[in-house]
């Protein structure tokens, strides 16, 4: 109801490509929502023992979901097991020798060089050894208890890590490879939104007045979804090596038009402080340019679901101002060395050009083979 009012829907993309600039994929997002609410559920499933079993069995809930690193999923099935069972047996240890101070000590001391041990064999190990041995120092915290009470509080622990498991891998399941193209949507609006902050800004008397800036926060930006894609990349698990080729390939062009995007906005506060700025005909075709760049993003239509990458118009395939600066290069009666921060700009903005075009070579991907990553 409220998508077909303008301000909502408005309100509700700022709101969603804010959130997705801050946690590209959701990721932390995803696996705070896991964790919180693997823990819920076990308190609300295991309302009969007492308080401190209650606490542990959500503790562990929660402990296990964070230790998942691994990139494949099979390879996180696994290690959700081996974290499962250590941290039970763990559980066991420290529960026995919680009324021996001697043989606590001992314990805690050999876990905490055992986890940095663990911590150097690879990806796998990198974070739930720490969450075990967290267990382990909250179980000597809580009063011990023997018998019958040590296995309910066992098997309520035991329980938790379950409903982790079915939390982690079939309530929130790994995410779809639609979330690679996501990333390059948002990065193809992050190109709209920046052409027109870089137009504004040569409207002003003094451009790029602190423009240490820029460089950062682009650079920020960039490097979030192109990490964030080339993880998704690692993670899926494609037989098919045609398959591999094209993601492989659409990953590359990524990076080729994030670094032409940062070259362009270097060469243009570059060229903001050359003279040649003070040439009417100049700024006016480079603020041409820009607004012609942002209305060739809106060109670009990504379908994250039918997972393919298509020009809406292809005779807009190219800003047209891209040629008249080029004539203006030409006819500049100043010297070669004053003309190479405009010569800069006419070849990044062509690469950006070229490599946004280049999303829209590749051949559509089949999206009938369902592919996931973490």
């Amino acid at each position: 109801m409220f998508d077909s009012i303008p301000f909502f829907r408005h309100l509700k993309q700022r709101i969603t490509h804010t959130l997705w600039e801050t946690d590209p994929g959701y990721l932390h997002l995803r696996q705070g929502g896991r964790t919180l609410i693997a823990a819920l559920t076990t308190l609300l499933v295991c309302f009969w023992p007492d308080l401190y079993t209650r606490v542990l069995a959500c503790f562990a809930a929660g402990l296990v979901c964070q230790g998942i690193s691994d990139a494949k999923i099979s390879s996180q099935k696994t290690t959700f097991a081996i974290a499962a069972v250590a941290l039970l047996a763990n559980f066991a240890l420290v529960s026995y020798a919680n009324p021996y101070p001697l043989a606590m000590a001992i314990i805690i001391i050999c876990a905490s060089f055992a986890v940095f041990a663990l911590r150097n064999l690879g990806p796998r190990y990198a974070l739930f050894p720490l969450f075990i041995w967290i267990m382990g120092f909250i179980t000597s915290i809580f009063p011990s208890v023997t018998g019958f009470a040590f296995i309910m509080r066992l098997g309520c622990i035991a329980l938790g890590c379950g409903i982790s498991f079915l939390v982690y891998f079939y309530l929130l399941p790994p995410r779809p490879l639609s979330y690679f193209f996501k990333n390059i949507r948002y990065f193809i609006i992050l190109v709209h939104s920046r052409s027109l902050t870089l137009e504004q800004q040569l409207q002003q008397p003094n451009p790029f007045k602190m423009k240490g800036k820029y460089p950062l926060q682009l650079r920020r930006s960039l490097r979030k979804y192109y990490l964030h894609n080339q993880t998704l990349l690692e993670s899926f698990e494609i037989a098919n090596s045609t398959r591999k080729n094209l993601f492989s390939s659409l990953l590359a062009t990524h990076y080729l038009a994030g670094k032409a995007l940062l070259m362009l906005q270097d060469n243009l506060i570059a060229l903001a402080h050359s003279p040649l700025i003070e040439e009417i005909e100049i700024k006016t075709t480079l603020r041409q340019s820009l607004k012609e760049m942002s209305a060739f993003t809106q060109n670009i239509y990504v379908d994250s679901r039918a997972l393919k990458i298509v020009l809406k118009d292809k005779s807009l395939a190219y800003p047209k101002s891209i040629h008249t600066l080029k004539e203006l290069l030409e006819k500049s009666p100043l010297n070669i060395a004053d003309l190479v921060p405009l010569y800069q700009f006419i070849n990044s903005l062509n690469e950006l050009c070229d490599c946004l075009c280049a999303f829209t070579d590749e051949p559509t991907v089949d999206a009938e083979e369902p592919v996931y990553a973490q």
